[in-house]
């Protein structure tokens, strides 16, 4: 039995995977008529308009302490230029359910760098459970090659495992500036900094995009990725991460792949396979091991766990 969760978390759990398991589509279409930078530029354009509404109107912007700074630019720089340009231009030669798989090792990557840090124990099942998830994550990158609106998958997948690797770090690194400066403050800050720092090196691919081939599709794409990624999935990520640990954020995330894969068959009309299916469920059953305990509502069971592990 799952123990009761409170009714805050649920509701911020259910807007992030909806959100974001839109997103990998309206993503991948946006990319089918913009180029990966191009579109990159649009959408942090329009992420810093709905970023600027928000400073304004709820007073979000905070006074940053000076010794904090460093750590504000460090997670900028890993959550815009690093997660972001690495995201949008594997986006551009992958497949929404390898994205959205890819991210779900997430927790795992977070629990090693929380480890490391001293934010959390590593315990044998947690070790078990990254093995599986990446072995996993392996197989949905090393799976045979997927066509789908006229794209190959394998190198678009590298580059979003690295964009999952910065997006890990960004979680892990974050939770203090957010217990400190609250989920939109953070949020706020960290990408208003980070578009600031993009925008100048991405204008040139702006100007080279070919505006005429664009419809309302590509548009919708940047927008959707600006307002309900940038400004509401990041938001409403950070403030999951404000009340529960790193790696526990990312297993409330785990239907995520299942709603994406989903979409982009009934939707994109992606093709699954056999490597696609195996590797999708070590993934996500490697995260949900990584909570046993906590699934364990019968406390004499979850003792014997945790006196195994001791």
């Amino acid at each position: 039995m799952i123990p009761k969760i409170r009714k805050t978390v649920v509701s911020l759990m259910l807007a992030h995977v909806i959100i974001n398991s839109g997103g990998y589509l309206f993503v991948k279409v946006g990319l089918g008529e913009f180029s990966p930078f191009a579109f990159a530029f649009w959408r942090f354009v329009i992420a810093l308009a709905g970023l600027a509404v928000i400073a304004v109107f709820l007073r979000a912007w905070p006074k940053i302490e000076r010794l904090d700074w460093p750590r504000i630019l460090a997670l900028a720089i890993l959550s815009v230029p690093c997660n972001q340009l690495f995201y949008l231009s594997g986006m551009k030669y992958s497949v929404p359910s390898h994205a959205s798989l890819i991210y779900g090792a997430t927790a795992a990557v977070a629990l090693v760098l929380s480890t490391i840090l001293g934010y959390e124990r590593l315990r044998r099942f947690k070790v078990m459970a990254i093995v599986l998830a990446l072995l996993g994550l392996v197989l949905v990158v090393s799976s045979s090659r997927t066509r789908i609106l006229g794209t190959e998958n394998f190198g678009g997948d590298m580059l979003i495992t690295c964009s999952m690797i910065a997006w890990a770090g960004y979680t892990v690194l974050a939770k203090p500036m957010v217990a400190k400066y609250g989920a939109i403050s953070a949020t706020l800050v960290c990408q208003v900094v980070g578009s600031l720092t993009c925008l100048p090196f991405l204008v040139k691919s702006a100007l080279a995009q070919d505006y005429t081939i664009l419809t309302w599709h590509g548009w919708v794409g940047a927008a959707y990725a600006g307002i309900m990624i940038t400004c509401v999935s990041y938001t409403v990520w950070f403030a999951l991460l404000r009340r529960v640990e790193p790696s526990q954020v990312a297993i409330m995330t785990t239907p995520q792949p299942v709603v994406t894969t989903t979409l982009s068959v009934l939707i994109l009309g992606e093709a699954l396979s056999l490597p696609l299916i195996m590797g999708g469920l070590l993934v996500i059953g490697g995260v949900l091991l990584m909570q046993t305990p906590s699934l364990l509502k019968n406390r004499r069971i979850a003792g014997m766990v945790n006196r195994l592990e001791g």
